[in-house]
């Protein structure tokens, strides 16, 4: 297999991720509210997959502390810029009263300071998330979108092997919806704007190339 085809089954990987144990109300929430962001996304992919020098694929052990899968890539387009895709999904229904469902895709541009992979860079990110949890008699329901700005350090460990610590602060907008498990879904109808982190990584790295 060609190198540009695995990049581009790890990158539907990364989407089939997301949606594979969401029911069809929650996919269609989903889909109707990001479709800016699924272009950037295919942007940036379709740029790193024709310039792309070395591959990581990467997860965050943070994200698996929620019980959140995640998987993210990150592709080198020149020799200070690597663009990271990453996606976290949580379907999980504990009880009717009781679940936890999520769901993120965050590009990240990163300008590293001494090559990529290696050491400090700091970078742009954006992401798209929508939620739905519930605990005993309530429920909230609604997405989110932010844009703000990182720093990560970046360990190598071996050939392969990499460390990474990442944190990021940026502006989040939200729309949010209070109901009762078990009944249907309001439309949100409290939205707002906050300062908040956007990204928090504790994440082991595997280098492909």
């Amino acid at each position: 297999m060609t190198n540009a085809f695995l990049k581009r089954l790890l990158f539907m990987d990364i989407l089939k991720l997301q949606v594979s144990a969401i029911s069809e109300r929650y996919r269609t929430h989903l889909f109707s509210g990001m479709p800016f962001l699924l272009f950037l996304l295919f942007t940036l992919y379709n740029t790193a997959d024709l310039r792309a020098q070395r591959v990581a694929v990467k997860t965050n052990l943070t994200n698996w502390m929620t019980a959140s899968p995640n998987l993210s890539a990150e592709f080198t387009i020149s020799s200070r810029l690597s663009i990271d895709l990453s996606a976290t999904a949580t379907p999980f229904k504990y009880k009717p009263d009781f679940y936890f469902r999520h769901i993120r895709l965050q590009p990240e541009l990163r300008y590293w300071l001494l090559t990529p992979l290696s050491r400090h860079y700091v970078g742009f990110t954006a992401f798209y998330s929508t939620y739905d949890v519930g605990y005993k008699k309530r429920g909230y329901f609604g997405d989110s979108y932010a844009a703000g700005l990182t720093y990560g350090y970046n360990w190598i460990l071996s050939r392969r092997w990499n460390f990474e610590l990442s944190a990021g602060v940026g502006a989040i907008h939200y729309r949010l919806a209070r109901y009762t498990p078990g009944t249907a879904h309001p439309k949100p109808d409290d939205t707002g704007w906050i300062v908040a982190p956007v990204k928090l990584g504790i994440t082991f790295v595997y280098v492909l190339k």
